[in-house]
């Protein structure tokens, strides 16, 4: 066998080692100061540009306000500018005086000179030691008349080089007639003191903050001789504040100073500006010297990490070299060998798992052949479970297939009993209502019946038949003019009258309970095959089935104290329909509203005089029924499942949830519609039935 030249090790792992260690913590030293230097000035300058956008924001908010506040006690001078009365002077006087911002307001009718004067600050003449004459004659030549007078209103630099910062703010008004005529043309002046302002400029420490108009004219600088005009700010700044297109924003300008970042707001119908800026070497001096150290830092960890390196790397690699001769005594063959590595790292996890292997293959050629043995008696016990499971899915199939007629029969059973519901009540309501007739007319007229007939028999048994005509010929105790026989004639012909009259009232009664009676006769027979709607069509005056659902419906709502009032249709107002399922739908709905109302009561402690409104108009080819009523209402969450099957918010003995449901079934397959038109809860509701309108060649055919 030829033996194999073992390849001599030319660049130690060491080497390596420490060769790669040493790249990337340059790398990462140099990516790191790359990064941080970009990092860091970007959210420098973010930071810069959010301070002097919050800075500017909130000065030229207190600018505006202080300025708004004055612009609205000058237009209280120019109200009462040419009023003499000494009451209503005093009263504006006084009202200025409150303002501690205003030390000097006047006016002007020829716009070249003071002619009016309503308040002067005397305290604040006396702050600043000036004359009393230092407003109408030191500040007088400084006062825009022109400007005023052309543009309407104007703000300038009132502050003189030995006086006191001021603002000067000047309003034009002018009095016209109603026709356009002018009356009057003059001009409210004031001298306002930026005390305020120069507080809130001064809270930018490291910033230059100052107020110009829209002239470039400097009106407030936390420098007091910019506003002297002894300095000036640089053009660039006052022309891109003039150029602003947004109302805040912030900049970053090259100036004849060098390059400056700030920020610019917009105040006071953009005739102010509030600039911010600071010096980009200035706002930057802090990050180069945190980039500076931060340089330092890097450099010194990198030399230690590089000594630790250099010391450390011994210990790791000698490891490895037992790894490797372990390795090589494993491929000569010997696998009864094992790797054992003191140190307790990586390598020593990486032998013990080369170990642990070569004992894994050992045992798992011994589990394979055991495994073979007992495959085949695992395949079969697993076919036995598989056939078992497919069973009890069988009976669950089955199951659930029972489980789903029964609720298919469960649900026609519950739409049949609603759909019976209606009828029922109508015959149940008609019976109570014929009972208690029964109970009031009999009962009286019984009475009367056994008084004649007690009165015959007592006179009969006293004298006989003779007796008896002489009592009927004695006067009446009710009427002395007739006699007793005259008034029992009169009393049992009226009984007789009331005889007939309930006769016919119990016939007709008679014949609505029939009626009914067929109604739930033909609900319980088309129940039977319910998942079609078989609607035997025929055309109907819609004023004849407005009125049988009304007569139908009158006991139930008579007996709740709920009157029904109908707007008659027009008279020839035809539509095509079954009888049948129309009165279903629509007494389903007046039964529904009824069932409102009564909820209605119950929740109300005042009494309530419930009332349902039909109305009926024709619209186009169809005819709209609108049921309304002043019942409960119906809440928002219910709105979207009112016409689902088996959705109700009534009690269980009042509703099945199928009342509507079925109800639009059946007028949609009129080739109509039921729908909510409109429903505050607490205050009823509104549905619309539309129908299609029989047209006049239907009619002819017809």
């Amino acid at each position: 066998m030829t033996k194999k030249t073992v390849t001599q090790q030319k660049f130690s792992i060491r080497y390596k080692f420490l060769f790669v260690t040493s790249a990337l913590l340059l790398f990462c030293i140099t990516a790191y100061l790359i990064m941080a230097t970009t990092v860091i000035r970007n959210d420098k300058l973010n930071l810069v540009f959010d301070y002097n956008r919050s800075l500017v924001t909130n000065i030229s908010s207190d600018v505006n306000s202080l300025f708004q506040n004055s612009a609205d006690k000058m237009e209280l001078v120019a109200y009462f500018f040419k009023i003499q009365d000494t009451r209503s002077i005093q009263m504006v006087q006084k009202l200025i005086a409150d303002s501690s911002e205003l030390v000097y307001v006047a006016g002007s009718e020829d716009f070249q000179s003071i002619s009016k004067e309503f308040h002067k600050d005397n305290e604040f003449l006396k702050t600043y030691n000036v004359d009393k004459d230092f407003f109408d004659s030191h500040l007088a030549s400084k006062i825009p008349f022109k400007k005023i007078q052309e543009e309407g209103e104007a703000i300038w630099n009132a502050t003189l080089n030995n006086g006191p910062p001021l603002i000067g703010y000047a309003k034009s008004v002018i009095e016209e007639t109603n026709s356009g005529q002018v009356l009057r043309h003059y001009a409210v002046i004031s001298y306002i003191k930026p005390n305020k302002i120069l507080k809130s400029l001064s809270s930018g420490t490291y910033n230059e903050v100052f107020l110009v108009n829209e002239d470039g004219e400097v009106l407030i600088h936390n420098d007091v001789d910019y506003m002297k005009g002894k300095k000036t700010v640089d053009d660039a700044i006052v022309k891109m504040a003039q150029t602003a297109p947004a109302k805040t924003s912030v900049m970053k300008l090259k100036t004849s100073n060098g390059d400056i970042l700030g920020g610019i707001a917009k105040t006071f119908k953009n005739q102010m500006s509030v600039i911010s800026t600071v010096s980009e070497a200035k706002a930057f001096s802090v990050v180069d010297r945190l980039l500076f150290r931060s340089l330092l830092f890097a450099l010194m960890i990198g030399t230690l990490a590089f000594i630790a390196a250099i010391i450390f790397s011994r210990h790791l690699t000698q490891p490895l070299e037992n790894l490797v001769g372990g390795m090589k005594e494993v491929a000569r063959g010997n696998l009864t060998t094992q790797i054992f590595v003191k140190s307790r790292d990586e390598i020593r996890v990486l032998a013990e798992s080369f170990n642990s292997m070569i004992d894994d293959l050992r045992e798992s050629r011994e589990q394979l052949e055991e495994i073979n043995r007992d495959l085949e008696l695992k395949v079969k016990e697993r076919t036995l479970q598989l056939e078992k499971q497919n069973q009890a899915v069988k009976s669950a199939q089955e199951a659930l297939l029972r489980t789903t007629r029964l609720a298919a029969v469960g649900e026609i059973a519950g739409r049949a009993a609603h759909e019976v519901l209606n009828p029922l009540t109508s015959i149940l309501s008609r019976v109570q209502k014929v009972k208690q007739r029964l109970e009031a007319q009999l009962t009286q007229e019984g009475e009367l019946m056994n008084d004649i007939t007690q009165g015959w028999k007592s006179d009969y048994k006293e004298g006989g038949f003779e007796k008896l005509v002489q009592s009927w010929r004695r006067p009446s105790s009710l009427n002395p003019e007739e006699s007793l026989w005259q008034e029992d004639l009169e009393n049992l012909e009226k009984i007789n009258n009331h005889m007939k009259l309930e006769w016919k009232n119990l016939i007709s009664d008679t014949d609505f309970l029939i009626k009914e009676s067929e109604r739930i006769n033909r609900i319980v027979q088309s129940m039977r095959n319910l998942s079609i709607v078989k609607s035997e069509k025929k055309y109907h005056q819609l004023a004849d089935l407005m009125n049988e659902t009304v007569n139908i419906m009158a006991d139930y709502a008579s007996k709740e104290d709920i009157t029904i009032v109908v707007s008659q249709p027009e008279s020839d107002l035809m539509v095509a329909l079954d009888k049948d399922e129309f009165l279903q739908s629509i007494t389903n709905m007046i039964r529904n509203s009824i069932q409102s109302i009564v909820e209605k009561k119950e929740q109300n402690a005042n009494p309530l005089r419930g009332l349902i409104q039909i109305y009926i108009a024709s619209k186009g080819e169809n005819v709209e029924v609108r049921i309304e009523d002043n019942g409960a209402g119906i809440k928002e969450e219910h709105k979207k499942k009112l016409f689902e099957s088996q959705f109700t918010t009534k009690k269980r003995e009042q509703g099945t949830g199928l009342g509507l449901n079925i109800s639009r079934r059946f007028i949609r397959a009129f080739g109509g519609d039921i729908q909510l038109e409109k429903s505050t809860n607490g205050e009823g509701a509104i549905f619309l039935m539309t129908l299609p309108r029989m047209k006049k060649d239907e009619r002819l055919s017809a």
